[in-house]
């Protein structure tokens, strides 16, 4: 089994999810199943599973994906799956970076560029949403106009 992370900017309909992450992972859109598990029902046995959350803060939707072993050819890498779903949702997609720093991520951009990105916790809103602020970012990111640009060291760096 694969498995992803994602975080967007922006809110994208389950539909749109669906048929992304199928283009991205070379399956049908009925063999994907996108679900904030509001209503309970859930397709165990699709090809592609989603289970998105809603944000607050700087980010819309966290996004934990699985695709099946069982999927030919193999699915892309994070790395790649992340660009991708850029490109084709027209959003900015993080997903964690390696390493041990939690706030650590890749943000991919829809022109197929990508830089970091330092992430926080912002606690929760009034209605127990996660809030997810992105701090700063190693190049501007016109979709994150908040986040101040500045070097982002890579894990293991001293100073």
């Amino acid at each position: 089994m694969t498995a992803y992370t994602f975080l967007t900017v922006h809110r994208t309909s389950p539909d749109a999810m669906a048929a992304a992450l199928a283009d991205v992972v070379g399956v049908t859109a009925a063999e994907v199943d996108v679900s904030d598990d509001s209503d309970g029902h859930r397709d165990w046995s699709a090809a592609v599973l989603c289970h998105f959350t809603d944000l607050d803060g700087d980010l819309a939707l966290a996004w934990d994906v699985y695709v099946s072993a069982d999927v030919e050819p193999a699915p892309p890498t994070e790395a790649e799956a992340a660009r991708r779903l850029a490109a084709r949702l027209g959003t900015t997609v993080l997903r964690p970076a390696d390493g041990v720093r939690p706030s650590a991520y890749r943000a991919a951009l829809p022109d197929g560029t990508s830089t970091r990105a330092r992430v926080l916790d912002g606690g929760t809103d009034g209605n127990t949403r996660p809030v997810l602020i992105v701090d700063a970012v190693g190049k501007p990111v016109g979709s994150l106009p908040g986040a101040r640009v500045e070097p982002i060291r890579e894990a293991g760096q001293d100073g």
